[in-house]
């Protein structure tokens, strides 16, 4: 059986602890899939996971264009994915996906590869509500 639960995340603070509550439990070959709308916030999520690791603080982008960032934070390697435009799920394996499994993989957008998902990992669905209000779960 699965835990879950719902978090509102009504600004920014609160996705930083929410952030900061995952990096907590991050090691290597932890697997996190975030999901949810276009613009709903999963790469500001991803951006204060990597930075609550760092002292450093990284300007984390949405690697929709190059698919993948790699940050190595605190003696631990995250393999940042965004699959938004990803068009057949075989083209993982050409980003180097058998490799980051080894690491810590974050990915964005990960139902087009549903059927590689390591069944150990962590899912967060962000919602928007009608009044703009955000929840994780």
């Amino acid at each position: 059986m699965k835990d879950h639960f719902k978090i509102n995340l009504n600004n920014l603070d609160q996705t930083k602890k929410l952030g900061k509550k995952i990096a907590n439990i991050l090691k290597p070959r932890t697997f996190v899939s975030i999901r949810g709308k276009l613009g709903v916030g999963k790469t500001t999520l991803v951006r204060c996971v990597i930075n609550s690791l760092s002292k450093k603080k990284y300007k984390v982008l949405s690697p929709t264009f190059p698919l993948v960032n790699i940050y190595d934070v605190n003696k631990l390697r995250i393999w940042h994915y965004d699959l938004y435009r990803l068009n057949n799920k075989n083209e993982i394996f050409n980003l180097d996906f058998e490799l980051a499994l080894l690491d810590c993989v974050i990915v964005e957008w990960p139902d087009i590869i549903e059927d590689y998902l390591p069944e150990k990992r962590i899912d967060v669905f962000i919602e928007e509500d009608k009044d703009k209000n955000r929840s994780g779960s």
